[in-house]
Parts: C-alpha cells; sequence; structure tokens
C-alpha cells in the first residue's frame, strides 16, 4: 500500500494466494512454486493466467498450438490412453473427500467468509472457524532449533563418604601404626578372596579349561572406604597361552604385535564378564580398555559382603605389585606400612584414579619403594631391585651400555650396604619424609623413579616424557617418569 512498485517477492505472494483460493485441491502446486521457482518464472504464470481467463484470443491459439505439437508425435494407444486418463481423473474429482477437518461436537461449523483477505492476513484462528493456510514465501526463513536445556547434576550423598578414621591411640606414631594394622589383610578376608578366585575359576574353566585364574590382595578388602569399587583392592588376573585362548574363544590369532594382543585381551574379557555377570553372582561396573592393560571392574554380590576386583588376561601388573610387597616386607616391615599408607592416602585423596589420567596405584607403590631406596645416607631402607631375591627377575635385561640408569652396583657388598639402615624411623615419619621429598627434593625434569637402579640419576632417553597440562591450559609442567 505505501509504494506504486510492487517487488517480485510481493507479486509472487499475491500471486500464490490467489492461486491458492481458486485451485484449493492443488496446495502442493504453490508450495513447489514458492520453494523453487525464481520470481521471474512466477511473474510469467501469473501473466499467461490472467490472459486465459480473460479469454484472449491470441493467448488460447498459443496454448492450442503448443498442445497440438505435444500430442502430435503420440501414437492412436498414447493417445487413447491420454484420454481415458484424463477422463477418469474429471470423473473422480467431484467424489474425492475433501482433506478438511470436522469441527468437534458442540464447536459451529466453519464460517465461509474465512477464507477474505481480512482473514488470509491475519494469521488469527476465530472460535469457530478453522486454521487459515499457512502463508508461504519464496525466501522461508530456516528453522532455528532451540537449544535443548540440561539438566543441572544433582549431588547425591556417597554410599561410602570420605570420613576421617577414629583411632584409639594417642599420637601421630602410634595412630599412623594403628591404621597400618587396619589395613593389613585379615585371615577372614583371605578366605573370602580364595572363595572368589574359586567362583570366578570355576566360570573361566568352562570356557578355557587351560587357563590358570590367580587373586592377588594389595590390602583389606572386607574393610569399605571411600572409592572402593573405584579403585579395589582386589586383583584377579587369568593367565592363558594366547594360542589357546584365540581357539577357545574363536578369536584371530594373535602373530605378536602389541595391538593384537591387547585386542585379544579385550575379547577374552567380555567373553569372561558376560558368562560372569549371567551367573547371577557378579555385577559389571566399568571397563577399561584403553589402557595399556585392559581390565574391567566386577562385583561380587556374596550376601553382605560385596567386593569389588579388578579382572585382567595375561596382565603382569597385578603379579608385579604382589611380589614387590612381598618383598618389601620381608626386607623390613615399616617398607610394607609405609606402602599401604601412601596407597591409602592417594586413595582417599582422590589421585589414585588411572582413568582420570592420575597415577595407578602400583605406581604409587613403586614411589615409595624408590623413596625407600634414595632417602638419606643413614636412613636406606630398602636396596635396588637387584637386591629383592624373590623380585629381581622382574628388572629384566639390563640395558646396554651404561646410559642414564642403566649403570647399576651388582656386587653384594653394596647390595648389603644399601639395605642396612643405621636410623630406625617410625612409619609416621617415614610418611613425612616421602611428602616432603616428592614435594620439594625430587627433580622431575632431571631425575626418574627408578626403582631398578634405587639411586637418583637422570632419566634414560628410552623413558618418555610426560608433559602436564594444568587447568588454565596454558601453564604447563613435566610430569614424574616412574620407570
Amino acid at each position: 500500500q505505501g509504494s506504486s512498485i510492487a517487488s517480485p517477492g510481493d507479486r509472487t505472494g499475491r500471486l500464490l494466494d490467489d492461486f491458492a483460493i481458486t485451485h484449493r485441491r492443488s496446495n502442493y502446486l504453490h508450495i513447489i512454486m514458492a520453494r523453487f521457482m525464481p520470481a521471474a518464472i512466477c511473474d510469467c504464470v501469473a501473466d499467461f493466467r490472467a490472459k486465459l481467463h480473460s479469454g484472449d484470443k491470441r493467448t488460447m491459439a498459443v496454448l492450442a498450438v503448443a498442445v497440438f505439437f505435444a500430442v502430435t508425435p503420440l501414437d492412436i494407444t498414447q493417445l487413447l490412453l491420454f484420454i481415458l486418463g484424463a477422463g477418469a481423473y474429471a470423473l473422480s474429482q467431484p467424489f474425492k473427500v475433501s482433506g478438511r477437518r470436522r469441527p468437534a461436537k458442540g464447536v459451529p461449523a466453519s464460517s465461509p467468509k474465512r477464507n477474505t483477505p481480512a482473514h488470509r492476513g491475519s494469521g488469527r484462528s476465530v472460535a469457530g472457524e478453522a486454521t487459515p493456510m499457512k502463508q508461504y514465501t519464496v525466501a522461508s526463513a530456516p528453522r532455528i532449533s532451540q537449544p535443548k536445556t540440561q539438566m543441572a547434576p544433582v549431588a547425591t550423598p556417597s554410599v561410602q563418604p570420605v570420613a576421617a578414621p577414629s583411632f584409639q591411640a594417642s599420637g601421630w606414631d602410634a595412630q599412623v601404626n594403628e591404621l597400618v594394622e587396619s589395613l593389613l589383610p585379615m585371615p577372614e578376608s583371605n578366605r573370602a578372596v580364595e572363595h572368589l578366585a574359586d567362583e570366578v575359576r570355576r566360570t573361566v574353566l568352562q570356557m578355557v579349561p587351560e587357563a590358570e585364574v590367580v587373586a592377588f590382595a594389595s590390602s583389606e578388602p572386607l574393610r569399605r572406604r571411600a572409592y572402593g569399587v573405584a579403585v579395589p583392592d582386589v586383583d584377579i588376573v587369568v593367565s592363558c597361552d594366547p594360542m589357546v585362548l584365540s581357539a577357545r574363544l574363536a578369536a584371530n590369532k594373535v602373530r605378536g604385535t602389541q595391538k593384537e594382543i591387547r585386542q585379544q585381551q579385550k575379547v577374552a574379557l567380555r567373553s569372561f564378564t558376560d558368562r560372569l555377570v549371567a551367573t547371577g553372582g557378579f555385577k559389571f561396573r566399568r571397563s577399561a580398555f584403553s589402557a595399556d592393560e585392559p581390565k574391567v571392574t566386577l562385583l561380587a554380590t556374596d550376601g553382605a559382603n560385596s567386593m569389588p576386583f579388578d579382572m585382567s588376561v595375561n596382565s603382569p601388573t597385578p603379579l608385579h605389585n604382589a611380589a614387590l610387597m612381598t618383598e618389601c616386607g620381608r626386607l623390613d616391615a615399616r617398607a610394607r606400612a609405609l606402602i599401604l599408607v601412601v596407597r591409602r592416602w592417594a586413595r582417599d585423596r582422590g589421585i589414585c584414579y588411572a582413568a582420570k589420567g592420575h597415577l595407578s596405584p602400583y605406581c604409587w607403590t613403586l614411589l615409595a619403594i624408590y623413596f625407600l631406596q634414595v632417602s638419606g645416607e643413614g636412613d636406606r631402607v630398602l636396596p635396588p631391585l637387584h637386591g629383592f631375591k624373590a623380585a629381581s627377575s622382574l628388572a629384566g635385561k639390563a640395558q646396554a651400555g651404561g646410559e642414564g640408569l642403566a649403570a647399576v652396583p651388582r656386587d653384594a657388598a653394596s647390595v648389603e650396604e644399601l639395605s642396612a639402615p643405621k636410623v630406625q624411623k617410625s612409619v609416621g615419619s617415614l610418611f613425612k619424609d616421602f611428602v616432603t621429598f616428592y614435594a620439594g627434593c625430587f627433580d622431575a625434569e632431571k631425575e626418574a623413579v627408578s626403582v631398578r637402579s634405587g639411586r637418583r640419576a637422570a632419566p634414560s632417553l628410552r623413558l618418555p616424557l610426560h608433559v602436564m597440562l594444568q587447568e588454565d591450559g596454558r601453564t604447563r609442567e613435566v610430569a614424574p617418569s616412574v620407570e
């Protein structure tokens, strides 16, 4: 109304409105025209229709010539089928059921004037009238998807919250000793672990009769503590020849590559887990297939004593951990006690969950042993790894060339000298020194934690460099290299 010249979009809109009113049964045609035909073509169609309705002889002649040339190439059979189809379509139109909705009971019929320009432009639905037809434009606005509202996390109370232990003794050293006594496995817990191993062994041997199932308990498993399911105290290892596993589980044969070995371990763990959960005595908690040694965490539901445990296939880490802790207890009882305190402290602080990027409990064991090896001249509690009679084979082959941590003294005198402490310190004092050593004395950029060498030296070039990214996303810090 405010301009004498209408834009192509306005002309197209008026054209589509008139077309929709005149031909209600061709609703889809004007939708296609509005979406896919340019404004110029719409204008041409509108001019042609206007001339045709006005009875322009020239336009009718052009239409007749166009129909003639369109029909001429057809033979008599096609022409007859065309006429019959057009006649059948014309006869079927009066009997076609209208797609208009019937008004609900109690609601008056639609007003016959609902298609007037006032109703058509208002876009409203008056009471007692049907909703007017949607107005389509050439350039329809894109749909804007509403963002999904995310539910805010609701804090729920933990089943086993972190609680400060209560002690009957008084004094730091006495309370630490009392804590160590509570962390040592009891005879009842050893029997429970053996019973758990028997249940797992019975199920695994049904699938792989050649397998061996061994259970290790690093601490008291029956005492419920915080993060007990996230970091279990019990490890169950299924040992079997890789070729036998491939044959029994119908898996691909292993050719010796690390990738194929890890893939076979995952297949075996999935099969064992499915069978254990199907028996009804175990519940699946989580899997860690992206780790260097794949494992799953299960929960044994045997009455009131539910026991979480980690299960792995052909994994050497639980065996190494058990061998080192046993040998440390044989050399000096304080060494095993310190390892238990350090592992308990790391778990209660929430910094030993390997899936979150923390050091694993086995790494915290190595840190404690290394501290006892390199502490002050008169405070050394443990010798290098070759001084461990039962666990010296864990060192493997010595590195050649005397590079970095490879040069290790191997004479018996040096071992005796390193393993004979001059000053007896309590476990509480050793734990304080442990925290002080790694907080201020140990230089992660220039040293490496090597239980094999048992001395402070630069890391070998064979050890990977670990870099930590701080919370600000910019500051970087070198993490300890643990051999």
